[in-house]
């Protein structure tokens, strides 16, 4: 059973079970209190996803939260949208489920309990093309908006299988990927071939921001990150000024880079991942992921659910 990074594994892989033993998500009165391991905003709807196939989502800026309609019970780790209609969540069991109605409802694309591996990451360039990543070099590609998933499984140079925690599109048009064991990749074909990368770093990268000016970020356990300005091809590292771990990173229309981690860990960057300030908030409940309101103040997902919080840049 896979155990993955830091806060992904605060919520524990579910055992493998038979397709006829599947269970619709969790509800109750507390469903808006589990463990939310990502969100995105799509126009003015924001989707969050977590523990026991709970769905959330709110369309008054994360005042009130409604429960969509999802077939598992499977922890979930990660949503995107390709458009306002349509989206794509990953999940354990290798679940990748899909919706063509904003996120009210999901259903099943593909599930794989026998991997006995949990999907982590996603990245869809339109309705139709789109990678998901995760335990043990897993990944799964779709032409046709998840009607089919073809399966691959991304090796390192010496054979190692490692968990791919993050994917994402730099501005050059390459694709990115943040494994364990300090392995990055790039994608120049739209992930039909995948180049590993020199990196400076040998502990897991948990995700990727680009946040303009043609540089990528690296961001990675206790604190560390790295930063390429020639599409992949050198890094080095950069100075965060936290020890703990950072999980996911937000970039906002003027180029500010949030990235948020472990312990209430929240830095902000304006000049694109070169320095930081330190914003810890004072619960140290891990965020998983920040989303702006459009009021202006913040809404962090993570442990005990969703909660908005107020963050000074400067």
């Amino acid at each position: 059973m896979i155990l993955s990074a830091c806060l992904l594994c605060a919520a524990p892989p579910l055992a493998a079970t038979q397709a006829d033993d599947i269970q619709p998500a969790a509800t109750g009165r507390n469903v808006a209190k589990a463990l939310l391991l990502d969100a995105t905003r799509v126009g003015e709807r924001i989707v969050a996803v977590g523990e026991r196939g709970i769905v959330l989502y709110s369309d008054d800026d994360g005042a009130s939260w409604k429960q969509a309609a999802v077939p598992v019970d499977a922890t979930l780790t990660a949503v995107a949208f390709a458009d306002a209609q349509h989206g794509w969540i990953t999940g354990h069991d290798a679940t990748i489920l899909g919706t063509v109605d904003g996120g009210l409802t999901w259903n099943i694309q593909h599930r794989e309990p026998e991997l006995d591996v949990p999907l982590l990451a996603l990245y869809f360039s339109d309705i139709n093309t789109g990678i998901a990543v995760g335990g043990r070099g897993n990944m799964f590609r779709t032409t046709d908006g998840g009607k089919t998933w073809a399966k691959d499984v991304l090796l390192t140079r010496d054979e190692f299988d490692g968990h791919l925690f993050g994917i994402g599109r730099a501005d050059s048009g390459s694709l990115f990927i943040a494994s364990e064991q300090g392995v990055l990749f790039r994608s120049d074909d739209a992930g039909a071939t995948w180049q590993q990368l020199l990196s400076p770093y040998n502990g897991s990268f948990f995700g990727l921001a680009f946040p303009g000016k043609g540089r990528v970020v690296a961001f990675a356990m206790i604190g560390n990150a790295a930063v390429s300005d020639d599409n992949g091809a050198s890094w080095r590292m950069v100075h965060t000024g936290t020890d703990k771990s950072l999980m996911s990173g937000t970039v906002m229309s003027d180029g500010t880079l949030v990235i948020a981690g472990l312990d209430g860990a929240v830095l902000v960057s304006h000049d694109a991942g070169e320095t930081y300030l330190s914003k810890p908030q004072p619960d140290r409940r891990r965020v998983a992921r920040l989303l702006p309101t459009r009021d202006g103040a913040w809404l962090a997902f993570g442990d005990g659910g969703v909660r908005r919080i107020t963050l000074d840049l400067n």
